[in-house]
């Protein structure tokens, strides 16, 4: 076997499909640990998703205000993710989808998650809970000692384990640009966009659909973060795109303006070290 073969295994989850590409490794190790993987991300199926009365996120949509229920780690980490890109975008990212997220309380000595007082939102991780599914992937690929990995989530978020990846960014909008490939290496690409799913993402404080950019990418370490920015960064002008890049230096933003012009935004003290 070629030190380059690249062995590719696909599966249905969360919605989407999710694919794992190993390289160099024994096709029937590889497939193994694709598998221990999948299994991975079904089960944190089982604890996020919101379709599911008894998930985690399930159980948290039907407390009553004041009330409060017991859930896994896996849930309570997603959900302080979700709550620092909350707070890092000024609530443009919504876990609730602006049904009260800021009522949420989180008591990590106690597992215990739950509404105060005021009112009960609806949790949605939708826009962070593949890219954390990547995250606990890439960590199953680790105790099974794979050393070059890409692995994704539909067309929405890509992680690269080891080893250069050349990944394309900005789509048509690219085309004849520096930034329309770049080598990703243990980082997360995710995009976000009107031109997949429609106007999808809005607004919480406006209700409409965004106004500053057509498509947007976030490339972070962690692929639950990037999940989440790509959000965020379709809701952002670019000033405060770069200012957030600025406070996060692992962090790079790619934006395509109304004027369908690929830009790319990052700190300065980021460099070229991933492109």
């Amino acid at each position: 076997m070629s030190s380059s073969e690249v062995h590719s295994f696909s599966h249905e989850a969360m919605t989407t499909f999710f694919e794992v590409m190993i390289k160099g490794e024994d096709s029937e190790y590889a497939r193994q640990a694709a598998e221990a993987v999948f299994r991975e991300v079904d089960r944190l199926e089982g604890i996020l998703s919101r379709f599911n009365a008894c998930s985690d996120i399930g159980q948290i949509n039907l407390l009553k205000p004041g009330e409060s229920v017991r859930v896994s780690i896996e849930a309570l980490e997603c959900l302080e993710q979700a709550g620092w890109i909350y707070e890092l975008s000024a609530g443009l990212f919504d876990p609730a989808r602006g049904s009260g997220f800021d009522g949420l309380k989180i008591d990590r000595s106690s597992f215990c998650v739950g509404w105060d007082e005021n009112g009960a939102g609806k949790l949605d991780l939708g826009g962070i809970g593949k890219g954390y599914a990547l995250d606990r992937a890439k960590e199953i690929l680790k105790e099974w000692e794979i050393g070059q990995a890409l692995i994704h989530a539909g067309s929405s978020t890509v992680l690269a384990c080891g080893g250069s990846w050349d990944i394309g960014v900005g789509g048509l909008w690219a085309e004849g640009t520096p930034e329309g490939v770049f080598a990703l290496e243990d980082r997360a690409l995710s995009g976000s966009g009107t031109e997949v799913k429609g106007e999808h993402i809005i607004d919480p404080f406006s209700g409409k659909a965004p106004s500053h950019h057509l498509a947007a990418w976030a490339v972070h370490p962690s692929a639950a973060i990037s999940d989440a920015l790509a959000t965020a960064f379709m809701l952002l002008d670019d000033n405060k795109i770069k200012e957030l890049c600025v406070l996060n230096p692992e962090t790079v933003g790619f934006v395509v303006n109304q004027k369908e012009e690929l830009k790319k935004i990052r700190s300065e003290l980021d460099g070229e070290k991933c492109f």
